[in-house]
C-alpha cells in the first residue's frame, strides 16, 4: 500500500471515532468495486492506476480524499471494466501471446526510443516505479487486445470504391474541406490514444524531434478513434469538451502536441490541428472549382473507414457488455 495511501488512512482515523482499527479501514479501502464476470476489481487496483496518472501524469501528489478523484476514479473504472472484458474474451477464444512477441514488442519499444540500452530500459521503469516484469505483462495484455481487436473488430471493416465514389457523388459540390473532413474548416482535436505511458512518451519525443507527423504517429499506432484519419477528430467545440482538457488545448503553442494526459483511462496526445489534409496539399481543388476525386479520394476512404471501425468497435463492446455479468459498487 502506497505510503499517500496509508497517510490518509491514519488521518482518517484520528477523526473518525467510530472506526474501531486501521485495519477495518484498510479493508474497506480494498474493497470490490466491480465485478466482471465474477473477477473482482478492488478499490486498491483501481486507486493504484489513478495514482499512477495522478503522480506520473500530472506530476502532483496523490490524495485519495480529493473530490476531484471521484470522477477521475469512474474514468478509470469504466476503461479497467473494458480491459478486463477484453481479455476475458481473448481468453475464451484461446488467443495467447508467446514470451518471444512480447521481447520483441519490448525490444521495438526500446529501439524507438531512443535505442535505450536494457540497464537504460530498466531504470527508466524504476523511475516510473515499475519492474520489468511487470512491464512485460503489462506489454502482454496490450498485444492481447490488439490482437482480438484486430480480428474482431480491424477485419471487419470494409471501405469499397463503390462507397467512396457514391460519397464523393452526394458532396461534390462542398468544399474540399468539407468533403476530406480536413482542419481547414477550423481547429480541429487531434487524438493519439496508446495503452502505456512510456508509448505515449516516446512518440511525442519522435513527434516533437520531426521523426515522424502527428497523423501519421496516430494511423500507425493509435488504439484510439480517429486512427485511420490521422488522430482527427473533427472541429473542436469549447462547450462540448472536458475543462480539462480545453486547458490543456489553450496551453499548446501552434502545432504543439501535450504530454501525456488521460482519455477514457488511457495515454494520450493531443493536438489542434488546422493544416489542410496531405492528400489536399498532394492534389489541390482548381481555383474556384470543385475537388477532384483523386484529390479527396484517400481523405475520404480513411473519413469512411473510421466510421465503420468507431461503429463496430461500439457494437463490439456493446456486445460484450450485454452477455457479460457486471456489477459496481463505486
Amino acid at each position: 500500500m502506497s505510503a499517500a495511501l496509508r497517510f490518509f488512512l491514519a488521518a482518517v482515523m484520528l477523526f473518525a471515532a467510530a472506526l474501531p482499527s486501521f485495519a477495518a479501514q484498510d479493508m474497506v479501502v480494498d474493497k470490490i468495486v466491480a465485478t466482471v464476470n465474477g473477477e473482482p476489481i478492488t478499490m486498491f487496483d483501481l486507486n493504484d492506476k489513478v495514482k499512477i496518472y495522478v503522480t506520473q501524469i500530472l506530476k502532483r501528489n496523490y490524495n485519495p480524499a480529493d473530490p476531484a478523484m471521484g470522477q477521475l476514479r469512474q474514468q478509470v473504472l469504466a476503461s479497467m471494466i473494458d480491459d478486463l472484458l477484453i481479455r476475458q474474451e481473448a481468453q475464451r477464444l484461446k488467443i495467447t501471446v508467446s514470451d518471444s512477441e512480447v521481447e520483441a514488442r519490448i525490444r521495438d519499444l526500446m529501439r524507438k526510443n531512443g535505442n535505450m540500452t536494457e540497464a537504460q530500459f530498466v531504470q527508466q521503469l524504476q523511475q516510473e516505479g515499475m519492474t520489468r516484469r511487470q512491464f512485460a505483462e503489462d506489454m502482454r495484455r496490450n498485444i492481447l487486445k490488439e490482437q482480438l481487436l484486430g480480428y474482431m473488430v480491424s477485419s471487419k471493416v470494409l471501405v469499397g470504391e463503390d462507397e467512396i465514389k457514391a460519397y464523393y457523388e452526394a458532396h461534390k459540390g462542398e468544399s474540399l474541406a468539407q468533403i476530406a473532413g480536413s482542419p481547414a474548416a477550423g481547429p480541429h482535436l487531434g487524438v493519439i490514444m496508446v495503452a502505456k505511458l512510456e508509448e505515449a512518451k516516446a512518440l511525442k519525443q519522435r513527434i516533437a524531434s520531426g521523426q515522424i507527423s502527428f497523423a501519421d504517429a496516430a494511423r500507425k499506432f493509435s488504439t484510439g478513434p480517429g486512427a485511420a484519419q490521422g488522430g482527427d477528430l473533427g472541429p473542436i467545440n469549447p462547450q462540448e469538451l472536458d475543462p480539462r482538457l480545453g486547458k490543456v488545448l489553450t496551453a499548446l503553442p501552434p502545432g504543439g502536441v501535450s504530454d501525456p494526459i488521460l482519455l477514457d483511462g488511457n495515454p494520450a496526445l493531443v493536438t489542434t490541428l488546422g493544416e489542410p489534409a496531405q492528400a489536399a496539399q498532394a492534389n489541390p481543388a482548381p481555383a474556384g472549382g470543385e475537388a477532384s476525386f483523386a484529390s479527396v479520394h484517400d481523405a475520404i476512404r480513411d473519413k469512411l473507414y473510421g466510421e465503420k471501425l468507431d461503429k463496430q468497435f461500439g457494437e463490439y463492446m456493446g456486445k460484450l457488455r450485454s452477455r457479460a455479468v457486471i456489477t459496481t459498487s463505486l
